[in-house]
């Protein structure tokens, strides 16, 4: 790969603040990623092959375009902006070239091939809804269909490493893994000389059912820097950068609006926004859901008994109130370890197999576990 190709540099002669610098270097970073999807894609020998590159392209496009978008929002007028221009351009050819070619293919065969691109989640909602256990559950079910999955926490008050059936960790990513950078958000990032799929490997522990765990932290102390290093260093570039469509991702965000807010959902194709019967539930769902523009969105009912959905927000799945849950929690084990074959688990089975759909359900269609009322 040619270092920088597909870049939009911005003017050599103006004076750059590090904040924007950074966002340039990210965007050479983006469109070197593309280009090498491109070159890959180019070389596929055969339609699945081709099918399958080409709609990891298509992806990582869409993904670095959203991302793009969010600069030219806080950076419209600046220094930046026909560089950003230009980087626009250049991603909005490549998805043109990936939807081009997936188009060439027979329609069966890109459907078949979708199977083959790892899906990638994260899990929001208001503190309290289940979402850690539904994370985690996910991700040990998916790693149990011979699938890479990763699960990240990304709460400053982690749980889901105690959901997977981990030991309790409170710890981020060591001091090698990440690096001071003036300009990048929290004023760190990961180490330069670290690819994401190998900072991934290298730094996150190995599960249940073979689950790779990473998390930032935990709060310490107010002024605790490895939280702020970790968060940037998972959420700006480890996530964003791992384009092997054999790999899953699941996110837990923190609870509430503040980290989607703040983009740290960039990584994701697919949002799981979760509510209970609460209707404080149910109004944080509202404020979530414009935060995720064009990306896919499945609305979980959790803990409900037989209550009627919010007004808005039509459930795809429910998952009942299950009281092996809630004892599996008190007792600090996983809830798929501790009670396999509850109604929860077989609930969420069901959600994973909306998330596997190689074809998205219609419009207001709701899948649902056994006994899932």
């Amino acid at each position: 790969m040619v270092k920088g190709r597909g870049m939009a540099e911005a003017d050599p002669s103006t004076a750059l603040i590090p904040r924007e610098r950074w966002i340039t270097w990210m965007m050479g970073r983006h469109g070197d990623i593309m280009s090498a999807l491109a070159e890959k894609a180019s070389a596929a020998v055969d339609p699945p092959e081709q099918s399958l590159a080409w709609l990891v392209a298509q992806r990582e496009a869409r993904r670095y375009l959203r991302r793009l978008q969010v600069w030219m929002w806080f950076r419209a007028g600046g220094p930046l902006e026909p560089a950003m221009a230009r980087q626009r351009a250049l991603l909005e050819a490549r998805l043109a070239d990936a939807d081009a070619a997936l188009r060439s293919f027979d329609p069966a065969t890109v459907a078949e091939a979708r199977g083959g691109l790892g899906v990638r989640v994260a899990v929001v909602g208001k503190g309290g809804v289940g979402k850690t256990v539904i994370a985690s559950t996910l991700a040990r079910l998916l790693a149990r269909q011979d699938r890479n999955v990763i699960a990240a926490d990304l709460d400053s008050n982690p749980g889901l490493a105690i959901s997977l059936g981990l030991p309790r960790t409170d710890a981020g990513l060591p001091p090698e893994a990440v690096e001071m950078e003036e300009g990048a958000p929290l004023g760190w990032q990961l180490t330069r000389g670290l690819t994401a799929l190998k900072a991934t490997m290298r730094f996150s522990t190995l599960g249940p059912d073979g689950v790779r765990y990473l998390g930032v932290g935990k709060i310490r102390h107010l002024d605790d820097e490895s939280l702020r290093a970790s968060i940037t260093a998972i959420t700006q570039r480890m996530l964003l950068e791992i384009t092997d469509p054999a790999w899953d991702i699941i996110g837990d965000l923190e609870a509430g609006l503040t980290q989607s807010f703040q983009g740290h959902h960039a990584f994701c194709d697919k949002v799981i926004v979760v509510v209970n019967p609460s209707w404080r539930s149910a109004l944080t769902a509202h404020r979530l859901l414009p935060m995720f523009g064009d990306r896919d969105v499945v609305i979980v009912g959790n803990r409900f008994r037989g209550e009627p959905d919010h007004p808005g927000l039509d459930a795809q799945i429910r998952i009942p109130d299950d009281p092996e849950v809630a004892d599996a929690e008190r007792r600090g084990l996983s809830p798929l370890a501790a009670c396999p074959d509850g109604t929860a688990m077989e609930a969420i089975r069901g959600l994973m197999g909306l998330l596997l759909a190689k074809e998205p359900p219609l419009a207001g269609e709701r899948v649902v576990g056994p006994s899932a009322f």
